[in-house]
């Protein structure tokens, strides 16, 4: 019978996430029709993350106070 609860209570406050994350999308969209999000880090072209820096390598190996 808890899990039932457990289960209301995800649900009940995934609809409250859901409900102000599209009121969210719905306000800016409104009122800022014109916003990509391309400013949201401030990357520019020497600082953002290169593609070859996020790959994982298994042949690094941590040598900070490893063995």
């Amino acid at each position: 019978m808890s899990y039932v609860i457990a289960i209301g209570i995800s649900l009940f406050i995934s609809a409250i996430v859901s409900y102000f994350w599209v009121r969210g999308i719905d306000y800016m969209n409104t009122h800022h029709p014109d916003y990509k999000g391309e400013d949201f880090l401030n990357w520019s072209e020497e600082t953002a993350p290169r593609e070859e820096d996020e790959k994982w390598d298994d042949n690094k190996i941590n040598t900070e106070g490893g063995v």
